[in-house]
């Protein structure tokens, strides 16, 4: 506890250096984790006080004295006063609606297409594009300050008048609006002004509906659009050249259009209001949104016009609209002698809360509770600051709500003296969590005091595990809170008798809770605006919630962790390789769950891109993964697309690596779609695929095998022919072996050969000399090797060959004598090698020794006979090992073994047996390399080269003879162990030196742990509640020695958990439980009551299993008592008792489903009885929709309302409803109800279908509407010409056609004479119409509820004969040539496509009538010609001819006369 008596001006910064100090040495501050910045979580949130009336001024004004940190002030009175009225207004600003009935034919209410948020009753205004549209309220003079507020929804771009002003058709002001800009126009005295121009780009949109609002205050103006900027600002602030000038009430008020009759606005408009008064920027908000922004402190005071925003930083105050934040021109929003209770946390130390006055000692000693609700979420306090305007109370109790839904907890007492409240003063602190009592100190000040709460160190106690705040969970959970309690209790100084009682109150400037945000280490900065609050979590943690309090969904490979001040704990992300969007931690595939670095246990969900497995890193069936390819890839799994011809039993399976499918015996590929080399015609009919090709390899093309996939045609040579290859072309001949040889063609050897020719049909050859064979391709006895220069002679050693042999006609090898070779048998065999004997030549053989030469070779030098010798081993045939080397035999493969005699053993000098190996020992050694010792020594384990005596016990041990390396002696009884056999074995006692024995251990065996004693004494390790030497006896309060018993006695059970409830369903409760915490045998008893009643026995025994039963059969919405009565051999207890209850049954009782009446088209009204039920609560109704046409589903409504309306049916369609009453264990279901919507305009009606039948003639046909909405009775046909350029239509638009009919879209027979009319007609013919001319038309679809017009379409009728033809104009150009220039007539008189033109010349005659003759023929785009060899200064007459696909007709003669020549 911290009590500082400094002056007030001190007071808060001296805090603040306080709190910086202490923070520094908390760890919680240098912390690995992310954690948010400590702050005053308490400020601006809801306050309370108990007694409701505790603060002075209510219900009127009251007086207090005050007091300041000098005595003399508490020993008389200074007064102030208390008011807790607003000075100005509290209530919103009257005003004139100027909107009313009336308004005119141009403009139309609207009910339908209102502005957001509009009330049920509303109305809007359209004004319409018409001359003159606008509306006159009646006039009113303004006043210093005003305020225009209007919704609007403009439907054209362009500048349009809001409203005006104007006195003898001057203008007072002007408002106008457009898309890019607004403008207000304005008269001073001095005459009108510049308009105010703001540029509204962005902010005012077509056909979207804006709130505008224009703020004047004498000489500023502010605009709003949609209430307040983001800032809390208007949208622009101005200054008026001086105060607008509006001398009467006279003049006239003009909306939707200006005096000058321009700028009309087109769209609708709605809510317009005049304000006499300038509003608040809050009351401007609340216009426009229906709610008043909140304030702290006594939200209902609003600011003055002349100051209309408050203040950002202190919301007591109000500034001006664009003044600064930090500007000094501001004025009180609160009486200035207000001390609310919201003064006790607006993080405001100039503020005071004043209580209510104390009558008396009893009512000061009671004290009052002051709660401060965080609101937002649950913060980890740290700090609570209290600073008091008064002297301070005597005793305060601190307490904490952990969670909204939990009770009060005691947090922290203080008190002058601890006993009041029961307790020691700075009691002892046992546990982090404990709650002790402070002392405060004898004296306080007067006024200006403080109480620091420190959470962690409530000094001079300081609490256990605050050092090591993040391994201490209970002190993590200590710190908590939600809600803030704090009671006041007496005071200091105020109770004297010379005190004035006016000094009794508690005033309070300031309480600070100093808190953060719980984000579990995992976020440095939390957004506190919201509810709850939110933690603005780590990019690296990864996590996500309100408090960071969960992995996002693809990091769970290790479980959530808080971070704390040495890890962050981050989570960690599973390995999905991109193919899901979550995944969950399964602790059975963690191979180090205890660890979060090491380890991992993620496990992929619903894993997409055809990819399964844990991490996605498989492909699901049918699919597949090309080798290498990247895991993380999209397309990573692709179809196997097997061809099921070609695989086996049809199977679309393939390797999950490659994509290999499964195919058939003779078929190949990834995906078996093709055969392999040597077979065609893959079929599925066919079990192995495909066919052989079975081509003869000797007339295939390198012996080719494979043939072509669907024909099986082989791969033949030149020369052979056949499917198959298996026969020889014309002109040559066949070889000896067709299917091995095939066939060719003489192939005479050149060089063997006279020519080139053989027998047709021998294919024997013409041969050289000493040539012979069918291709002359041999040589004859003693020659060989034929080439260029014909065959040599083999030249045979005589020495070394055969007597009469001759050599091989091909090599020239000749026949060797035994053991000789080369081709002229010159040389030794392998094997062999040479002697000379008397000028001859002789092999002998080299007799290696295969045991001693490398890889067994018998082969030698051929000159020295010197054989191959392996490691260690000499000799001219490699038959006997080195010096100090032995064991040469065939199976040693690496030659002769070292006798590696062991140097300590050996005799120097010598040498071991080159057959056994064997060194030669020094005494007391023996064994082949002399390494061990004799008998009854063994090798010293501290220098290798002595041998050591065994010492074995002479009664303990058979003889004196050792193990020669560990020197163990051999006992002589089974009770004996030890090297030398000198101590008692396991489960025996009492070395006996002379006898060389020891004594059992005869332990009891059901009360022993493992039959063990001590090696001396005999005493045996007991069980638990096993006492006596051998553990034969039973430990007080114990008894029934059992063998099978762990604790080998019993005592009564203990500390038996309740059994733990899960509620199944409405009839079910299934129960689990585990034993007793101290079960003290083992074999226990359970007895499961219900209510005081026995339901269930069940005995266990040890190793205990957690035990379950389900009750069943009970009823429904019940509670039920339940506990356990668990007993051994020796005695019982029972458990606490626990209540559980079961779930809802579902509803019984009748429900009954009604329609109200009308049925509009789009909406029914239903509402439905409540069902009388027991089963629980009704937790929603279910309302269900169907067509009754094909039953399908048309939506579902759920509520706790028992009527609703429908929206959004469909006109004149049959619906069925029913409705369900709904407990959580089931629904209860009305019979269904039957009903027909009304009917409504018809929609979607398309335009007809136009065919050209003739030039003069149409047929229409169309369809009915899409939506009929109704029954069809009726449709007309509207006719009308194309647009002229002067906008009108000839013929204009005119009925041409009607028909009447009964046409009902649903086929709903509620009477047999309902379809007794027929359908109205849907096609036409159109006739008596003009040639090659468009028209339009459209169709009007008539309902009982209204009707609907289709879109215009145009056509054209088909071509006629032209009926007219203009005369050309005729122009001469000199004397020989004339221009002749016609125009292309109109369409109703062409009468179709001008396909050209004729110009013919009229030629008169004296006695025979006139002719015309074609002069030339002009394509349709020509329009001129020039006539050429004329003669000068004469007349001539032209016609033109016009042609169209039908005819053609004649124009009358244009004239025309050429120049005259010159002389």
């Amino acid at each position: 506890c911290l009590v500082l008596s400094l002056g007030c001006g001190f007071l808060f910064h001296a805090i603040e250096t306080l709190l910086l100090a202490f923070y520094a040495f908390l760890s919680l501050v240098r912390s690995q984790g992310h954690f948010p910045k400590l702050e005053n979580v308490g400020a601006f949130k809801n306050v309370s006080v108990v007694p409701t009336q505790a603060t002075c001024g209510l219900p009127d004004r009251s007086t207090f004295c005050h007091s300041s940190i000098a005595l003399e002030s508490i020993q008389s009175c200074t007064q102030r006063f208390c008011i807790q009225g607003c000075p100005y207004r509290s209530s919103p600003a009257s005003y004139t609606a100027l909107f009313s009935t009336g308004l005119g034919t141009c403009i139309s209410e609207d009910k339908n297409d209102l502005h957001p948020g509009s009330s049920k009753n509303s109305r809007g205004f359209i004004f319409h594009n018409h001359k003159d549209c606008f509306f006159t309220p009646r006039s009113q003079q303004l006043s210093a300050s005003f305020t225009l507020t209007v919704w609007l929804k403009p439907e054209q771009e362009g500048v349009m008048c809001v409203m005006e002003k104007a006195i003898d058709g001057q203008t007072v002001f002007k408002l106008t609006v457009s898309e890019k800009e607004s403008m207000f126009y304005y008269r001073t005295v001095n005459g009108l002004q510049p308009p105010i121009k703001v540029m509204t780009l962005g902010r005012i949109l077509v056909r979207k509906w804006i709130h505008l609002s224009v703020q004047v205050h004498h000489t500023k103006i502010s605009f709003f659009v949609d209430g307040l900027e983001d800032d809390n600002t208007a949208f622009d602030s101005r200054i008026l050249g001086g105060p607008i000038a509006d001398p009467a009430a006279e003049g006239a008020l003009r909306i939707g259009q200006s005096f000058s009759g321009l700028e009309q606005f087109v769209g609708r408009m709605q809510d317009f209001r005049l304000y006499q008064v300038a509003l608040t920027n809050r009351d401007i908000v609340e216009v426009f949104s229906g709610e008043l922004p909140h304030l702290h402190t006594q939200t209902e005071c609003r600011c003055p016009g002349s100051h209309p925003r408050v203040h950002p930083l202190v919301q007591r105050y109000c500034i001006p609209n664009g003044a600064e934040d930090t500007t000094n021109d501001r004025v009180l929003r609160l009486n200035p002698e207000a001390h609310s209770l919201y003064y006790i946390n607006d993080n405001d130390i100039g503020t005071s809360w004043i209580s209510s006055l104390f009558m008396n000692t009893a009512h000061l000693n009671h004290g009052v509770t002051i709660t401060i609700d965080l609101q937002n979420g649950q913060y980890e306090v740290f700090y609570i600051i209290l600073q008091f305007y008064s002297p301070q109370p005597e005793a305060m109790r601190i307490q904490r709500k952990k969670k909204n839904d939990l009770n009060w907890e005691d947090w922290q007492y203080f008190a002058r003296n601890c006993s009041i409240f029961g307790m020691e003063n700075n009691g002892f602190l046992e546990s982090p969590d404990s709650v002790n009592c402070l002392q405060l100190p004898r004296f306080t000040p007067y006024s200006c005091g403080n109480v620091t709460f420190s959470i962690l160190t409530p000094e001079p106690n300081r609490r256990p595990g605050y050092n090591d705040f993040y391994n201490t969970p209970s002190l993590q959970e200590f710190v908590k809170a939600t809600q803030v309690r704090i009671h006041l209790h007496g005071q200091y100084h105020t109770t004297e008798p010379w005190v004035n009682f006016r000094h009794r109150y508690y005033g309070v400037d300031e309480i600070t809770i100093s808190g953060r945000c719980n984000c579990h280490g995992h976020a440095d900065h939390c957004d506190t605006s919201t509810k709850p609050y939110r933690c603005l979590c780590s990019k690296d943690s990864y996590t996500q919630g309100d408090n960071c309090e969960r992995c996002l969904p693809l990091y769970h490979d290790k479980p959530f962790h808080p971070g704390d001040q040495v890890q962050a704990y981050n989570c960690k992300a599973c390995q999905c390789y991109g193919h899901a969007r979550s995944c969950h931690y399964d602790i059975t595939m963690d191979s180090f769950p205890n660890e979060h670095y090491r380890g991992g246990g993620g496990i992929c969900d619903n894993c997409q891109h055809n990819t399964t497995g844990r991490n996605c890193e498989l492909c699901k069936d049918f699919h597949y993964r090309l080798a290498g390819a990247a895991l993380s890839a999209v397309d990573v799994c692709k179809t196997c697309e097997c061809y099921s011809a070609g695989t086996k039993n049809n199977s679309l399976l393939c390797e999950k690596i490659g994509g290999q499918c499964n195919c058939k015996r003779h078929v190949s590929g990834r995906q078996c779609n093709q055969c392999q080399e040597g077979f065609y015609n893959l079929q599925q009919s066919d079990p192995d695929g495909c066919s052989p090709c079975n081509c003869y390899t000797s007339g295939t093309v390198n012996g080719d095998i494979t043939c072509h996939q669907n024909s099986g045609q082989c791969k033949c040579k030149a020369n052979v022919v056949g499917l198959k290859c298996d026969r020889c072309n014309f002109g040559f001949k066949v070889r000896s072996n067709f299917r091995e040889h095939g066939c060719g063609p003489c192939l005479c050897n050149i060089y063997g050969s006279l020519n080139q020719f053989c027998n047709p049909f021998t294919g024997q050859c013409k041969c050289k000399e000493k040539t012979k064979g069918l291709q002359c391709d041999t040589c004859m006895d003693n020659f060989f090797g034929l080439d260029d220069t014909g065959c040599k002679a083999c030249n045979c050693n005589i020495a070394g060959s055969l007597s009469g042999s001759v050599c091989n006609a091909m090599t020239g090898q000749c026949v060797c004598k035994i053991n000789i070779g080369g081709r002229q048998c010159s040389e030794c065999l392998d094997g062999y090698y040479k002697v000379q004997e008397n000028n001859s030549l002789a092999c002998l053989p080299c007799d290696c020794d295969n045991a001693g030469t490398v890889n067994g070779s018998l082969l030698c030098d051929k000159s020295t006979g010197q054989c191959p010798c392996k490691a260690g081993v000499t000799g001219l045939q490699c038959n006997q090992c080195g010096l100090h080397m032995y064991n040469l035999t065939i199976n040693n493969h690496l030659g002769c073994q070292i006798c590696d005699c062991d140097p300590l053993g050996t005799l120097a000098g010598t040498a071991c047996d080159q057959i056994s190996g064997q060194c030669v020992c020094l005494p007391n050694r023996h064994g082949r390399r002399c390494n061990q010792c004799e008998s009854g020594f063994y090798i010293s384990p501290y220098n290798a080269s002595d041998c050591l005596p065994c010492l074995c016990h002479r009664t303990g041990s058979v003889n004196q003879v050792c193990n020669g390396l560990t020197g163990q002696c051999v006992c002589q009884d089974a009770s004996i162990t030890g090297q030398r056999c000198d101590r008692c074995r396991e489960l025996h006692f009492g070395f006996d030196s002379d006898s060389g024995r020891c004594q059992h251990c005869n332990c009891h065996p059901s009360g022993v742990i493992n039959g063990t004693c001590h090696p001396v004494t005999g005493q045996c390790v007991c069980k638990l509640f096993v006492t006596g030497l051998k553990c034969d006896n039973c430990v007080p309060n114990a008894s029934n020695l059992d063998a099978h018993n762990l604790f080998g006695c019993s005592k009564s059970p203990s500390q038996q958990p309740p059994p733990r409830g899960e509620i199944l369903n409405s009839s079910v409760i299934y129960l689990a439980w585990n034993p007793p915490d101290s079960p003290n045998s083992n074999q226990l008893i359970y007895e499961l009551y219900r209510d005081e009643t026995e339901i269930y026995t069940i005995e266990d025994h040890y190793p205990y299993r957690t035990q379950s039963f389900s009750d069943s059969t009970l009823c429904p919405y019940t509670f039920y008592s339940y506990y356990l009565k668990v007993s051994n051999v020796h005695g019982s207890t029972r458990s606490a008792a626990v209540m559980y209850r079961t779930k809802s049954g579902s509803p019984r009782g009748n429900l009954h489903l009604q329609i109200i009446f009308p049925v509009g088209p789009h909406t029914i009204s239903l509402n439905w009885t409540t069902p009388s039920n027991d089963s629980g609560p009704i937790e929603k109704y279910v309302l269900t929709c169907t067509y009754s046409i094909d039953l399908q589903p048309c939506g579902q409504y759920e509520s706790l309302e028992t009527f609703t309306t429908i929206q959004n049916l469909v006109p004149f369609t049959k619906y069925i409803f029913c409705v369900q009453a709904c407990t959580s264990g089931g629904c209860l279901q009305s019979l269904p109800v039957t009903v027909i919507t009304a009917q409504a305009p018809p929609e979607g009606q398309h335009s007809p279908v136009i065919k050209n039948i003739s030039a003069t003639e149409f047929t229409l046909k169309w369809l009915p509407p899409t939506k009929p909405n109704g029954i069809i009775i009726r449709y007309e046909i509207y006719m009308r010409g194309a647009l002229q350029s002067d906008g009108s239509h000839i013929p204009p638009e005119s009925r041409i056609f009607q028909s009447s009919g009964w046409l009902s879209p649903q086929p709903i027979m509620e009477s047999a004479n309902e379809n007794a009319l027929m359908p109205p007609q849907i096609s036409t013919t159109i006739t008596d119409l003009e040639p090659f001319t468009e028209y339009e038309f459209c169709v009007l679809a008539i309902n009982m509820a209204g009707s609907i017009f289709s879109d215009w379409i145009s056509a054209r009728t088909g071509e006629g004969a032209p009926v007219f033809m203009p005369s050309p104009s005729v122009v001469p150009l000199s004397p020989y040539s004339l221009n002749v220039s016609w125009e292309k007539p109109q369409n109703n008189v062409a009468r179709g496509e001008v396909m050209g033109y004729s110009i013919n010349i009229i030629t008169t005659q004296n006695i025979l009538p006139a002719f015309s003759q074609v002069v030339y023929i002009a394509e349709a785009h020509e329009l001129s010609y020039i006539v050429t060899g004329l003669k000068p200064y004469r007349k001539y007459n032209f016609t033109i001819t016009l042609c169209n696909r039908i005819g053609c007709v004649t124009s009358e003669p244009g004239m025309g006369q050429t120049l005259a020549a010159g002389k």
